[in-house]
């Protein structure tokens, strides 16, 4: 029921890749009957390399900044009567920046943003309770475009 994974690491600087999956399930009580909903989150770090190497005697700016984010997908069903899909996100869950190059510390973003993984937890957690109030006003509108 509630998995963490490890799915990979940063290959390079300026573009996301998955770091970490997460996944949840909720049954809702519904006068249809009970609503499953699945989720099924994954981790997405962001880089971007700043600063330039210092030349001899300078010291270096050199810095690779790092944003994790949060992206869910959400399935829920009420029986045969409705299956929903949504997707919801929040942005910079986590960041910081490490000295050097993006591509040198890729797998140290990686662990620190593993180690973080109750932080994600958290806010997915925080998303999935959100989406309740959605998922019933789902099944309500399609309780009565049903005729119920």
């Amino acid at each position: 029921m509630k998995k963490l994974a490890f799915a990979g690491m940063i290959a390079a600087a300026v573009f996301a890749s998955p770091a970490l999956a997460l996944e949840h399930e909720v049954v809702i009580d519904h006068a249809d009957g009970p609503i499953a909903a699945d989720y099924k989150g994954a981790v997405s770090i962001e880089t971007t390399q700043v600063g330039a190497a210092g030349v001899a005697g300078r010291p270096s700016t050199l810095a690779c900044r790092w944003t994790a984010s949060l992206t869910v997908e959400r399935v829920a069903r009420v029986g045969e009567a409705l299956q929903s899909r949504r997707s919801l996100s929040s942005e910079d869950v986590a960041s910081g920046s490490r000295p050097g190059w993006c591509d040198t510390n890729a797998k140290a973003i990686a662990k620190l943003v593993d180690t973080r993984s109750d932080t994600f937890r958290t806010a997915m957690l925080a998303l999935v309770e959100r989406d309740r109030a959605a998922i019933l006003a789902e099944a309500e509108s399609a309780n009565k475009s049903r005729g119920g």
